[in-house]
């Protein structure tokens, strides 16, 4: 009886999950009442002997001392891995290889967050390239595997999974053009410009197609630069931040910042040379997206709807381009990111985000939730149940919708 006891008591987390090749984007909360709360860790991994994970301070955000144990091996997350083991963003490895690590650590996270217990039930949504989507049966049996038991910094978790549903990048913001269009979609190719990687899949009527994969990432923009600049690493972790604070005109005086001179006149001298070696991989690496692009794209597309970090960074070549080509272009589907949700990675979110919106609605429909919105507070209720409405910072509307005929479920992948 006790058992049984336990295993009802047990708390459910909705949690959707992004592994950025630059940073492991998640959404979390309690299903069904909680809130959504942003998991963001940096995307190092490093693998690294009991005995050391053992060294690790006990006090400071969980964060950055993030660290798992899987069947005796254990690994290093995020900060933690970079700072103390020599972590590296791994880029050439499939991302689905360090997903259980990064997966079991998102879960340790939560908890710590959420405040939750050492064993908890979860419904999981987990975002990969789509030429990695045809893995996802290996990786579910290395999750449920996992999860039977791994270690943490506050001990041994145990997840009981609910629902483990793994889909193509570029999903979130599909379900969110598939809500608002229905059948009424036109033929569309969705083109995912991340950190890592480039992918595309075509949807027509509705219905979409297998997906593609390429190494088209920001990651092949900075080693192009780093190529033509001297004294600099791609593995510098400034790199991505002062190109994209550099702008379309590759401003001199903000790449400055990468010099490592301490001359005023090398310095200066530096962000010149740097400018104009950004502005040519810069043209380079737009005029590859494209170039790729038009090989993949069939003569019947019309409309290209982009998302991803990098597609913001090369957004004005793209939309120049595909405007003379009389093409249609549109971005991150118009998905309208919360300050509570965006913390500061601005469309970088939209994808997990609305991918999340999705698994919670499609969740309520099955489990028959009625999820009360704030906006329904109304002046009439008594002031304590007003305060407690005010009270709660962010509700996103998760109202269930009528789906159109054809709808995809949670359990059908892009």
């Amino acid at each position: 009886m006790a058992k049984t006891k336990e295993k009802a008591d047990l708390k459910k987390i909705a949690l959707t999950i992004d592994m950025g090749g630059s940073k492991t984007k998640a959404i979390v909360q309690e299903y069904p009442e909680g809130e959504p709360f942003v998991l963001l860790v940096d995307s190092e991994v490093a693998d690294v002997s009991k005995p050391s994970v053992e060294t690790v301070e006990a006090e400071g955000l969980p964060e950055s001392r993030a660290w798992v144990g899987i069947g005796g091996e254990y690994y290093a997350l995020g900060e933690l891995a970079r700072r103390r083991f020599g972590g590296i963003l791994q880029l050439r490895e499939l991302k689905y290889e360090l997903a259980v690590p990064k997966v079991c650590g998102a879960i340790w996270l939560a908890k710590q967050k959420l405040n939750l217990d050492n064993d908890v039930a979860a419904y999981l949504s987990i975002l990969l390239p789509p030429g990695e989507v045809q893995d996802k049966e290996q990786l579910q049996t290395r999750l449920k595997d996992a999860f039977r038991s791994f270690d943490t910094p506050t001990g041994r978790m145990r997840v009981k999974t609910l629902h483990c549903n793994i889909a193509s990048e570029g999903s979130g913001v599909f379900f969110q053009r598939k809500r608002v269009f229905g059948e009424n979609m036109l033929a569309e190719m969705y083109v995912m410009l991340g950190y890592r990687n480039a992918s595309i899949f075509t949807v027509r009527g509705g219905s979409s197609g297998a997906g593609i994969t390429s190494n088209f990432g920001m990651s092949w923009l900075v080693d192009n630069f780093v190529s033509k600049a001297s004294g600099l690493s791609s593995d510098n972790p400034n790199i991505v931040e002062v190109l994209v604070e550099a702008g379309a005109s590759c401003d001199p005086l903000v790449m400055q910042k990468l010099s490592r001179k301490r001359k005023r006149e090398e310095i200066k001298l530096d962000g010149e040379l740097m400018s104009k070696a950004l502005l040519l991989a810069r043209d380079e690496y737009w005029r590859a997206i494209v170039r790729w692009l038009r090989s993949k794209m069939d003569e019947d597309i019309e409309e290209l709807v982009f998302c991803g970090g990098t597609a913001d960074y090369i957004r004005p070549e793209i939309d120049a381009y595909f405007q003379k080509e009389g093409i249609k272009v549109s971005w991150h589907a118009d998905i309208f990111i919360p300050d509570e949700i965006s913390s500061g990675m601005g469309n970088r979110m939209a994808d997990v985000y609305a991918l999340h919106q999705h698994m919670i609605t499609q969740l309520d429909k099955i489990t028959g939730y009625v999820r009360i919105q704030e906006e329904q507070a109304r002046p009439s209720q008594p002031d304590n149940v007003r305060l407690l409405h005010k009270s709660r910072k962010f509700v996103p509307d998760y109202t269930p919708r009528q789906a159109p005929e054809g709808f995809l479920t949670i359990d059908d992948n892009v």
